[in-house]
């Protein structure tokens, strides 16, 4: 009668441990399922890339904008030097 209690003991422990088992499959299963809808997500948000009629290298259009002391500005006026063209439309 002694061995029956311990084979019970040991009987739940075995229990015990595929449930805890099978708890961490689920959980991680669950982990990866999260991980690849924000994949998934990530992926579908990415931008489409920006339309030019332009490529890398092509001369700029002129054109005339009033600068920051509100003074007017032609691109033309930097012709033969080498320029890179910022737009930023915020509020400075």
């Amino acid at each position: 009668m002694a061995l029956y209690p311990s084979l019970l003991i040991i009987k739940i422990a075995s229990i015990l441990g595929a449930l805890v088992t099978k708890a961490r499959k689920i959980l991680l299963t669950i982990i990866v399922l999260l991980i690849a809808a924000a994949g998934l997500l990530a992926w579908m948000m990415i931008l489409p890339k920006p339309q030019s009629a332009f490529a890398d290298g092509d001369a700029a259009p002129d054109f005339t904008l009033n600068d920051q002391d509100g003074h007017p500005f032609t691109l033309s006026s930097l012709h033969g030097s080498r320029v890179v063209l910022v737009f930023y439309r915020g509020y400075w």
